[in-house]
């Protein structure tokens, strides 16, 4: 069996509410979607972040695996790990990194679907059927153009009890570094006073732009609201390291070690006790795996990032959390925060939980008129910035904030 074909889809899909975090204000999620077409007539699906770059860097490096065998899947993918090999080269080859993951993610479904197995099993056996989420809690602005009260301590727990009372979650993770430190300590005492017992384990994300010395403070006045981690508060894994000698709460990482030579370094430093694998972000869902092997022999928690994912990349992630027992921590996803998807049969929670698909591969099937109507809302509007706020004139991110 050989790769003989390739198409790939950049696809739009707007949020249905705008959500602010602390560089900016997401407002959709652009992806590209890749089908790789076999000479048996098999043709497996992958997903990754980014559109027309990524278009791009499939169109020039075809030949990583076009005219081979999608079972050999490793080849693959270290043809594609020269694009993830230091943290100084991520700005020049990022988009190739991109297109590695949804290739290989694509290679993955092929051989599901050849052998009649879920890439979960492929990927070491299938424990759970059900994976468990955190409700991903935002301030959120009414539209584009109208903050409402967005603004507010409020907004956040509004958004917690919503995500609770309509979809069973026990877990929180936050995305905090928006207002003033003292407003989101209200916040997080607001949602474990209103959703009591209900609440199990709340995280917060500033996403870096508080300085040591705000981090040392607002997370040690947080310890008593029983955090379970902080993501990111402080940035670098130096600033990291500072923090965590000077707070009981543990920390977590999706951006001050996100390549497997920052790891050591991690290591050293104590800066880290929890990584938040990505399958875009590590290169794949071979890294993925081999980043849960690192992360076992260091004693290192593992999670999973969740940056927008539409349906084809929320099936891979189901398939890793629900093979992987190193994922130790509920995980992050904003599905619920889409307004559609491009997938036949949209992924449902109950009890915060997701039902890991049960057909060979990854289990799930684009939508035809769905992948046509976002291509199309691509082409039309391209990939939205969430480095800005439309809704506020003078808008600059910048870190530290406070």
């Amino acid at each position: 069996m050989k790769i003989v074909n390739i198409r790939a889809t950049p696809v739009t899909v707007p949020l249905k509410r705008p959500l602010r975090w602390s560089f900016g204000v997401e407002t959709s999620t652009t992806r590209t979607i890749v089908e790789l077409e076999t000479d048996e007539g098999l043709i497996g699906v992958g997903e990754t972040r980014g559109g027309d770059e990524v278009v791009r860097a499939l169109a020039l490096h075809r030949e990583l695996f076009m005219g081979t065998d999608p079972f050999e899947v490793s080849r693959i993918a270290r043809r594609f790990a020269v694009f993830r090999m230091t943290s100084e080269q991520l700005a020049l080859v990022g988009a190739a990194k991109l297109a590695g993951a949804a290739v290989e993610m694509a290679c993955w479904d092929l051989i599901g679907k050849a052998l009649g197995k879920r890439c979960g099993d492929l990927w070491g056996g299938i424990e759970t059927e059900r994976v468990e989420f955190a409700a991903y809690v935002f301030y959120r602005y009414a539209s584009a153009t109208d903050i409402g009260d967005g603004d507010r301590p409020e907004n956040a727990a509004d958004h917690a009890e919503e995500l609770f009372d309509t979809h069973g979650f026990r877990d929180i993770k936050f995305k905090n570094g928006v207002l003033t430190p003292e407003e989101e300590i209200r916040s997080v005492r607001l949602m474990r006073e209103r959703l009591g017992g209900r609440l199990r384990y709340l995280r917060i994300d500033p996403n870096a732009v508080w300085s040591v010395q705000t981090s040392v403070r607002v997370l040690n006045e947080l310890e008593e609201y029983g955090l379970e981690f902080c993501e990111d508060p402080t940035w670098g894994l130096e600033g990291m390291s500072l923090v965590r000698e000077r707070t009981p709460v543990a920390l977590a990482t999706n951006m001050a070690c996100v390549t497997f030579e920052q790891i050591p370094l991690s290591v050293r430093l104590r800066a880290v006790d929890v990584i938040l694998g990505d399958v875009h972000f590590w290169g794949g869902p071979s890294a993925v795996l081999h980043l849960a092997k690192v992360c076992e022999t260091f004693n290192i928690g593992l999670s999973l990032h969740s940056d927008r994912e539409l349906g084809i990349s929320t099936a891979a992630v189901l398939h890793l959390a629900a093979s992987e027992t190193m994922v130790g921590h509920t995980i992050d996803t904003h599905l619920l925060e889409q307004a559609d998807d491009i997938i036949t049969e949209p992924f449902t929670f109950h009890e915060g939980r997701v039902r890991v698909p049960s057909g060979p591969g990854l289990g799930v099937t684009i939508d035809r008129d769905k992948l046509r109507f976002y291509a199309e809302h691509h082409q039309r509007v391209g990939e939205s910035s969430e480095f800005k706020d439309t809704a506020r004139a003078g808008f600059r991110a910048r870190f530290p904030k406070y």
